[in-house]
């Protein structure tokens, strides 16, 4: 029995993952260097306010957030979970509010601290996590009372509602499967997933028949513009509505052509990137401005890397 207790204690080290985890760093830092350090205006920049030399410092933050995670007792961390799940949904309020939360690209997801940008749905993410860890760490009979799954999805949706406010669907989409896997793990029925995933899968196919196929005017869904046109553009969908006159289909096909550029131009960087790629560093699409210059090291890092 002593010895089984030593053997817990004992700290255990998945090498497998680490390495993993040090290739991905390794991969993602030298292509963040040669998405940005192409054309005279990159070069010129200061060495310390280089995307890539940002990359590397948040790499060593967060290295170091998880080693001091990893040496604190959990059940410390339990204790003060709900406190920083709390204090992280307050920071979500705070971001919404005008004056307070900065605004970029239309979206208020930022507090501008001079800097640099601090965008609270990132410790949301890692929040919401330590406080669904405790939540559900409970005596699996509790985990199965149909009062605790409700508590548990409420956990989880007030963030995703507050982050899809922002808006920043991405990061608000992440919180789900996170989420649900947990309750899984956790012991939670299946027939609860099960229905739940039903209901969303419901709702999703009504949303996309209300984007894709209602006629303009019918709309019920509140989305911008620039949403609804990235779905449309997605599924290939014509912008032009149904019995549209001549100059409203040129219109329609003109917008169209506009809308999808970032999308063509994404394709173009992975397919002429072939089986074995340009070369680091020598990617045209990059290079040229093809991908958009404020992006290509983030949104559109698979273009890069394809290319």
């Amino acid at each position: 029995m002593f010895e089984a207790i030593l053997n817990e204690r004992q700290s255990r080290l998945d090498r497998l993952q680490l390495f993993a985890l040090v290739g991905l760093m390794l991969l993602g830092g030298a292509f963040v260097y040669s998405a940005t350090m192409r054309g005279d205006p990159a070069s010129a920049a200061p060495w310390y306010d280089q995307l890539w030399v940002r990359q590397i410092v948040w790499y060593a933050i967060g290295t170091g957030t998880a080693i001091t995670l990893c040496l604190i007792d959990y059940h410390t961390l339990a204790r003060w979970s709900f406190v920083i799940y709390w204090m992280a949904i307050l920071l979500l309020v705070l971001v919404l509010i005008p004056k307070i939360g900065s605004v970029r690209f239309n979206a208020r997801r930022w507090f501008d601290l001079g800097f640099f940008q601090l965008q609270p749905s990132e410790f949301a993410k890692i929040a919401l996590i330590v406080a669904l860890a405790h939540f559900l760490g409970r005596p699996v009979e509790e985990v199965r009372q149909p009062l605790n799954f409700w508590k548990a999805i409420g956990l989880l949706l007030l963030p995703f509602v507050l982050i899809l406010k922002e808006p920043d669907l991405g990061s608000a989409l992440v919180l789900l499967p996170t989420g649900l896997a947990m309750l899984f793990c956790a012991g939670t029925p299946k027939r609860y997933l099960m229905r739940l995933a039903g209901g969303v899968g419901i709702l999703g196919a009504l949303f996309l028949v209300d984007v894709l196929f209602t006629p303009p005017g019918w709309w019920q869904i509140k989305l911008e513009n620039y949403q609804r046109y990235r779905l449309l553009v997605y599924f290939g969908t014509d912008f032009a509505p149904r019995n549209a006159s001549a100059q409203q289909k040129a219109e329609a096909k003109r917008l169209q052509f506009e809308k999808s550029y970032q999308v063509r131009q994404a394709a173009i960087s992975v397919g002429s990137g072939g089986l074995r790629g340009k070369g680091w560093h020598r990617g045209t699409q990059t290079a040229l401005g093809f991908l958009p210059p404020g992006a290509a090291h983030n949104d559109f890092i698979f273009s890069v890397i394809a290319e």
